[in-house]
């Protein structure tokens, strides 16, 4: 007599042995601590992608105040040189004048409240500015330190030589600082 092929007996099913279970969950493991890498590693370029939007928009704040007092730019009233990063608030801002203001009175009052907003805006926020009157010029420099970056990502960023061109000249460059340079035009 012949069995249908269909009524043979087959060999048992068999499932999945446990090496192949855990390779299984080594393989999903491995990818989820990659996509946890990359989450941080995102997190991390989108708060420097914002403190270099918001530099941005303060060396276009400063570049409108020189605009806007040509006179007091051309006196060097906006000259602003300091050696290191923030550390402080810094002199309380200029008594706004009273009556008619001088191109000194405008661009003192101008510089207190724009370095105001530069330290607190960007994690010891300061800002190197060199006006040229002959060329009716602007160097502007902003400086902050990257909360978010270690000294090893800044490392990979920029060599020390890079930095020093980056910042403006006689800058510390201890701790590191992240430099913007903007040249305004009146």
């Amino acid at each position: 007599m012949v069995v249908p092929a269909r009524h043979r007996l087959q060999p048992p099913r068999q499932g999945m042995s446990l090496i192949e279970v855990l390779v299984a969950i080594l393989v999903v493991s491995a990818g989820i601590l990659a996509l946890l890498g990359l989450m941080a590693t995102s997190s991390r370029l989108s708060k420097t992608s914002e403190l270099r939007s918001l530099a941005t928009l303060l060396a276009a704040d400063m570049a409108d105040r020189l605009r806007a007092n040509a006179a007091g730019a051309k006196a060097g009233e906006y000259s602003l040189r300091p050696s290191a990063l923030a550390t402080g608030r810094g002199a309380p801002a200029a008594q706004p004048c009273t009556s008619v203001c001088t191109a000194a009175q405008m661009a003192a009052w101008d510089v207190a409240l724009w370095r105001a907003a530069v330290f607190n805006s960007l994690p010891a926020g300061t800002a190197f500015l060199s006006y040229d009157g002959g060329t009716d010029t602007a160097d502007l420099w902003l400086m902050w330190r990257d909360p978010s970056a270690s000294d090893a990502d800044n490392a990979l960023i920029q060599t020390g030589a890079e930095l020093a061109q980056s910042c403006p000249p006689g800058f510390a460059l201890t701790p590191r600082p992240v430099c913007m340079y903007f040249r305004v035009a009146r």
